[in-house]
């Protein structure tokens, strides 16, 4: 059967009509959205006020009227279309429903919550995961599926801000625009995300979908954002193997072959995938380029404010077991061996992995749960593995103060030295002391330690170096060496909303830091973000150059001006990198 649907341009525009000219646009919305359409009216309300109503003018009578036309050929007609045109994809790994983004003249098609693995617990729990089986009957993927439960610190900003639980966090986003250009007559160009959080807290719906939608997408290109186990749920490690870790990471590379088997089906090229993330997903993209077994499912990658070389990342496996089991001890465990250690774990409820408050972690850093070096994922060392590994396009990035958004870690009015301890340990360095000394002769030597805002910008600095930036440069000299096709770059542009809570609240200055290029990629995150007319054009830019790069291996595009210059390893990161080496 063929069928034929059609809307007109403003359906709402007769219905309008018929308003009575006083009532405003909250009327309106809470007289098609009452209590039998929608669970809570007052939610959905401001919900559709914000977004239909943010950018324009509460006395441009003419604005006003039109967006009430627009909303009600929204709500009475064009969704309702839509969805009738849309109402069941039969996708590779099983039909499903989804959702019609409309941006302008372009639609997106997104699905939400696709699962790809099984449920990570009882037998599954602390293991390697399984694939999802493929489904007969249809799924909705409406709405994003819960993330996995969140650890550590940072945890407490999360609760009761999103859903969620172990039994069905491993799931996937789909974001797939209609247009089809006959220069990817294969299927679109495909680009993955993974969150970052430090390994302890993060899920794909840190990122609004709608806006989502409205970015990289409509720049041809299909986008995934994936969820992942993060905390000791997807890090645990006892040293042996009894619990390798890393299974967060195994998380991605299943993501990953879900990408190369089913992503045909939903208008993207599984020949032609970019990998991208911030921090710990910055990190977790180059470590899925080392792993062989991940480093064959995609073709370029992106790793922004985080790399594989980077402190905060991994540590050797016998320390990560080590604090896995003082934590433990924390609580009262006083095991000695690694199944009673797995034991403990497995009896905990997942709350318990957020109380890290009064834990003296016996490793330097800011982290509790990260990865290690397991011998499995990484069966070699990393310079080994990244000689061994496929040539890749590799772009890398910091941000202009990656330690920045990090001073709500420094306890305020700490010593400098101090924080030098905090980050080189015994566990990092041969002689603490004497690496303490040169650290802060080097760093303060010319700063008054009188004037607080100096010591204050001199620890922003070291911070960012030490987590930061020469484990980034590294590699990019790394990726360089063993003959990738290199791009390095720092993004500079300060924007107010750029960086979402808690860390926006402790900026000590304004200037761009880690993680502050993300808004600008994929649209707004956990905190506002209302761009002005030089910031959309920023965005644009950005988004040009990240598709530029996924379609073509080059952020320039294909067949113009060279404005991005390849990085040929010869750079060094700053005149600190000697006394860090060192």
């Amino acid at each position: 059967m063929d069928v034929l649907v059609t809307v007109t341009e403003y359906e709402g525009l007769i219905m309008a009509a018929f308003q009575p000219k006083n009532k405003t646009f909250d009327e309106v919305v809470s007289e098609i959205f009452a209590a039998d359409r929608v669970k809570d009216p007052e939610a959905t309300k401001k919900t559709i006020v914000d977004f239909y109503m943010k950018n324009v003018d509460d006395n441009d009578t003419n604005a006003l009227t039109k967006k009430m036309i627009e909303f009600i050929g929204d709500a009475e007609f064009n969704i309702g279309t839509l969805y009738s045109v849309r109402s069941i994809f039969n996708s590779s790994c099983g039909p499903i429903r989804g959702n019609i983004y409309r941006h302008g003249e372009k639609i997106v098609d997104g699905y939400l919550g696709v699962p790809f693995a099984k449920a990570p617990i009882g037998e599954l729990q602390y293991k390697k995961p399984v694939p999802a089986d493929k489904w007969t009957e249809p799924i909705d993927c409406y709405k994003y599926g819960p993330g996995c439960p969140q650890s550590g610190s940072f945890a407490a900003f999360f609760k009761g801000v999103r859903e969620f639980a172990e039994d069905n966090c491993l799931n996937l986003n789909v974001f797939s625009p209609r247009t089809k250009p006959t220069e990817f007559s294969k299927g679109l160009p495909v680009m993955v995300y993974f969150y970052g959080g430090g390994f302890e807290v993060g899920f794909s719906s840190m990122l609004d979908d709608y806006s989502l939608s409205g970015t990289l997408p409509l720049k041809d290109v299909v986008v995934v954002s994936v969820n992942y186990r993060v905390g000791p749920l997807g890090f645990l490690t006892t040293g042996d193997e009894v619990s390798k870790g890393n299974y967060g990471l195994w998380d991605q590379t299943l993501a990953l072959k879900w990408v190369q088997d089913h992503i045909a089906s939903f208008g993207g090229d599984p020949d032609n995938v970019t990998i991208f993330g911030t921090s710990a997903g910055g990190a977790s993209v180059d470590f899925l380029a080392l792993s062989p077994h991940s480093n064959k499912m995609f073709h370029r990658f992106m790793a922004n404010s985080g790399s594989a070389f980077c402190d905060f990342a991994i540590r050797p496996k016998h320390l990560q077991a080590k604090v896995f089991r003082e934590f433990a001890k924390h609580f009262g465990y006083n095991g000695e061996d690694s199944q009673s250690l797995l034991k403990w774990y497995q009896n905990q409820e997942t709350e318990k992995f957020t109380e890290v408050e009064n834990f003296k972690r016996p490793a330097s850093g800011f982290l509790s749960f990260v990865p290690n070096l397991d011998g499995d994922f990484f069966p070699k060392p990393l310079d080994e593995l990244r000689k061994e590994a496929p040539k890749l396009d590799v772009i890398v990035t910091v941000g202009e103060y990656e330690g920045l958004s990090f001073m709500m870690n420094v306890p305020k009015g700490q010593p400098f030295n101090e924080t030098v301890s905090l980050l080189f340990g015994e566990d990092m360095v041969n002689d603490v002391e004497e690496n303490k000394k040169k650290l802060v002769e080097l760093y303060m030597k010319d700063v008054d330690t009188t004037d607080k805002d100096a010591v204050m910008k001199r620890t922003v600095e070291f911070v960012g170096d030490a987590w930061f930036n020469i484990g980034i440069l590294n590699t990019a000299k790394s990726c360089a060496k063993y003959g990738n096709n290199v791009y390095l770059a720092s993004f500079d542009y300060y924007c107010k909303d750029g960086i979402d809570p808690p860390m926006a609240a402790t900026l000590a200055f304004k200037a761009a830091t880690h993680g502050s290029e993300l808004k600008f990629i994929v649209g707004e995150g956990m905190g506002k973000f209302s761009p002005t007319e030089e910031e959309l054009k920023v965005m644009d830019i950005m988004g040009t150059t990240v598709t530029n790069f996924a379609k073509y291996g080059n952020p320039n595009g294909k067949n113009v001006p060279e404005i991005w210059k390849k990085y040929n390893g010869a750079r060094e990161c700053t005149r600190r990198n000697e006394a860090l080496d060192g």
